[in-house]
């Protein structure tokens, strides 16, 4: 069988093939497990936990809390899928090798391979043995379809969306259009009493000469009602008489939302066709195996290459991105960020090696994609 034949060719789109190769060749050729991954999950319960990240309070900023939450929460699903998909990838290449006579040994991971890359590796070698001398097989295949769950996008857009609280209120209108009670004293326009100096015509004035009644013009002093425009002192339920940009949905939140979904979609498994030549006709257990096996590698590389290798490299870009803007927001926050960040790298390393694993068996056989 020549090189060209054995090659993996998939029908992917361009764009989608060169963000996957950019993220797939970052990576280590072996999982590791850190001891500050570990810390750094004890420190942070939500990022290990089997609950909710998105509503945890990891700091009192509440925009920066939608940020944080997010991030944790893609972080949990990319590492719940990194491990499924090791598992799965490990598996179904020991099954083929079983099969078509493997040394079980040989499937072991060991100080230089992980269990995905050991047991891909001794099929992909003992497969390139087995066709030789003009055998050949034909795998094509319908790539799987993968749905999201919209009721989980929407939840977590959801929380990036953050209602302006009083404080942004004051910070965002402009002061003339601003009012509310006034615990302390009002600079302008009092609805009630109006106790100090009245600029304009006074109703009641007190025997100091001081206003002490309605005043219509700028009041300052003490108002009983509501005062518009300055205050010195607290206001008590501010409202902005002009317009006010309601808060946008955070995009860098968003970001995290839809990594998780694309994590946790849900995959139809490929629809896979096997031929062989006539002297292939011997290898009745290896064609039985790949018909059997084949499908859940390839769904590896479809998902691990294709659907979220985009999204991994924009968790890795928001953690950096994140790390940096935790100055004041307390240490329940910049554990979990650092672990979030620190599980992200390590499970695309994970996806790394699983998506190469699986490639390794496709590629031998000359698996090749087909429209849907």
């Amino acid at each position: 069988m020549s090189q060209t034949s054995r090659a993996l060719t998939v029908t992917f789109a361009a764009a989608a093939v060169a963000g996957a190769c950019n993220f797939l060749s970052s990576g280590a050729g072996q999982t590791t497990t850190n001891i500050a991954d570990v810390a750094g999950a004890i420190a942070c319960p939500a990022l290990t936990s089997g609950g909710d990240a998105l509503g945890v309070k990891y700091t009192a900023k509440a925009e920066l809390n939608a940020k944080v939450g997010a991030f944790v929460q893609a972080a949990k699903d990319l590492q719940r899928l990194s491990a499924k998909w090791e598992a799965e990838v490990t598996s179904a290449c020991r099954k083929i090798g079983g099969d078509i006579g493997v040394n079980p040994a040989a499937m072991q991971p060991n100080q230089n391979a992980t269990a995905p890359q050991a047991a891909c590796g001794a099929v992909a070698a003992k497969v390139q043995g087995l066709l030789k001398g003009g055998v050949k097989i034909e795998a094509s295949y319908t790539p799987p379809k993968c749905d999201v769950d919209a009721s989980a996008r929407a939840r977590c857009d959801g929380r990036c969306k953050v209602d302006v609280d009083p404080g942004e209120i004051v910070a965002q209108c402009t002061p003339a259009k601003l009012s509310g009670r006034c615990q302390g004293t009002c600079k302008g326009q009092c609805d009630g009493r109006c106790s100090g100096q009245c600029q304009g015509n006074c109703a009641v004035k007190d025997a100091q000469g001081r206003c002490a009644g309605k005043c219509e013009g700028t009041c300052t002093g003490q108002c009983d009602a509501t005062c518009h425009a300055s205050c010195q002192g607290t206001w008590q339920a501010p409202k902005c008489e002009g317009h006010v940009t309601p808060p946008k949905v955070d995009a860098d939140c968003k970001a995290s939302c839809e990594a998780s979904v694309k994590f946790s979609a849900q995959c139809s498994k490929p629809r896979l066709e096997v031929k062989t030549s006539s002297e292939a006709q011997a290898l009745g257990k290896l064609v039985a195996s790949l018909s059997a096996n084949l499908p859940v590698l390839i769904a590896a590389q479809v998902k691990l290459g294709r659907d979220i290798a985009g999204e991994v490299q924009t968790l890795v870009r928001l953690g950096g991105e994140l790390r940096g803007k935790l100055q004041g927001a307390g240490e329940q926050a910049i554990a979990c960020v650092t672990a979030a960040a620190s599980a992200v790298a390590t499970a695309s390393i994970s996806i790394n090696v699983s998506f190469k694993a699986s490639a390794s068996v496709s590629g031998a056989v000359g698996a090749s994609g087909r429209a849907g």
